[in-house]
């Protein structure tokens, strides 16, 4: 079944217990900060791909990592370094990577980085020294899945029963890969200005590895300014925990965009997707579960979402793409959202999910959507491009929801949504030279983030960028935009 594309900016907020998170106003905040983009002065992202490693024409000596970080190590910028088998940054060790620093994943050992619970990885770049994980491949013939990933682990509280689980994508069950504990403001150390391309390596049927994944971390991490391209799986997911997190980019990756489980409760604000036209299957732009089997396990999966764009593939592959799936009994508030591109913009794909928005428990808020735009469509139908229209009969039309209409919700006139033609200005699709930023500020309907010491307060417009003027995703040499 052909369903249309819309191009979609709302505010969504489905109902929980617990939305407010404590405030953080450390140097790693978003407080006070103008334009979508705080700590994007002399911002870039762009150059060419697969850009990674020395400057100029002489290259780095390359230096093997393969063994355990044991004790704390720096990696300088004056070589470039090979990437081995898993490798652990064991707790209470402290891996340093200098500015402008290239590693790259062997695939034949399956390479993955993993920081321990304990452990911390301070790997701060710059716009224009960014740090780059990247495959040993030359480039031109790099591919999605060459090696593992990144994967962080800390001791900040999940919904797992025994309050701890063993981090998905790694082939042990050995002490270092569990995560989760009771601290909040666990500290695993500084991801700022960092690219990681090619990743998500097959462990085993039905196990890849992530881009980025977090277990169990602590918003006492920083993580600002991240850009995950051509992935195998998803570019970010996070396996409960409250770490927050700031400009984030998934570029081309062949599952989800920002993946939330476990009991995720921490805060994310200027996100940018742009998915692969070319790809088959169900590739979501949010994807979030309470956990695997939707139980009511607490804390509830719960984040909370501001200003992001999300551009999904504009054309009909096989398999229908969600600019939000929310399911398992998952809980959330997404804000200032535009959704473009996809099969659907919304699927609540469980009864349970669907009564938290229609009949939360006390203390619960209502789901809303504001500022919704309906743009060009691929296909035809343009209410199908607002929600998944479940129809009846076999999946994926059956009923899946208990009667829950997400296309008659948005379009519930109390909701304050709008429905427009299009954006002067934002060409999400280019995969090369996207545009992103509308030529006026999208202000009608928009909400303005908490003024928590976290989010940028004057964020009060939908999207990821205020204008086109913001360029924070798409200048300079920290973000790449190519279909290779």
């Amino acid at each position: 079944m052909s369903r249309a594309k819309g191009l979609v900016f709302l505010t969504l907020v489905v109902g929980a217990a617990a939305l407010g998170v404590a405030a953080c106003s450390d140097d790693g905040n978003l407080a006070g900060t103008s334009s979508g983009s705080p700590s994007t002065s002399g911002t870039s992202g762009g150059g060419t791909s697969g850009t990674s490693g020395s400057s100029g024409t002489t290259p780095k000596p390359v230096e093997e990592v393969s063994a355990d970080i044991t004790a704390s190590k720096t990696l300088p910028a004056t070589k470039d370094y090979l990437l081995k088998g898993l490798v652990r940054v064991k707790a209470g060790a402290t891996l340093t990577i200098e500015k402008g620093t290239t590693i790259k994943g062997d695939s034949a050992s399956k390479a993955i980085l993993l920081v321990e619970p304990g452990a911390k990885l301070i790997a701060e770049g710059t716009a224009d020294e960014p740090i780059v994980f990247t495959s040993q491949a030359a480039p031109g013939v790099r591919r999605a899945g060459d090696w593992g990933g990144i994967v962080v682990l800390g001791n900040a509280p999940v919904n797992i029963p025994g309050g701890k689980g063993s981090i998905e994508g790694i082939l042990t069950t050995a002490s270092g890969t569990q995560y989760g504990g009771s601290d909040p403001q666990d500290n695993s150390g500084v991801l700022r200005y960092i690219r990681i391309e090619y990743a998500g390596v097959v462990l085993s049927p039905d196990n890849e590895v992530n881009g980025l994944t977090f277990g169990g971390v602590g918003r006492g991490t920083k993580v600002d300014h991240i850009q995950v391209r051509q992935a195998l799986d998803d570019c970010f997911e996070f396996f409960g925990g409250t770490v927050d997190a700031h400009h984030l980019i998934c570029q081309y990756n062949q599952d989800d965009g920002f993946d939330t489980d476990n009991g995720y409760s921490g805060r994310l604000q200027f996100l940018v997707l742009q998915q692969d036209p070319a790809h088959a299957g169900e590739d979501n732009g949010f994807e979030s579960d309470n956990d695997a089997s939707g139980s009511a396990n607490v804390p509830l999966t719960n984040p909370t979402v501001f200003n992001a764009t999300m551009c999904g593939k504009n054309a009909n592959p096989t398999g229908a793409s969600f600019g939000a799936l929310i399911r398992r009994n998952a809980r959330g508030s997404y804000n200032n959202i535009m959704f473009q591109g996809f099969e659907a913009n919304l699927d609540v794909r469980d009864s349970a999910t669907a009564k938290g928005i229609t009949a939360p428990g006390a203390g619960e808020p209502a789901l809303t959507l504001k500022a919704i735009l309906f743009g060009k469509t691929v296909g035809t139908g343009v209410l199908q491009s607002v929600g998944y229209p479940e129809t009846g009969g076999a999946a994926p039309d059956k009923d899946n929801d208990g009667a829950f209409d997400e296309i008659a919700w948005v379009k519930n006139a109390a909701n304050g949504n709008l429905f427009m033609d299009s954006v002067a200005g934002v060409d999400c699709y280019n995969a090369s030279a996207p545009k992103f930023g509308p030529t006026a500020s999208l202000t009608t309907g928009a909400i303005a983030p908490p003024n928590d010491g976290f989010f940028d307060a004057t964020a009060t417009y939908v999207g990821a960028f205020k204008d086109a003027s913001d360029t924070w995703a798409t200048t300079g040499t920290w973000a790449v935009w190519d279909a290779k």
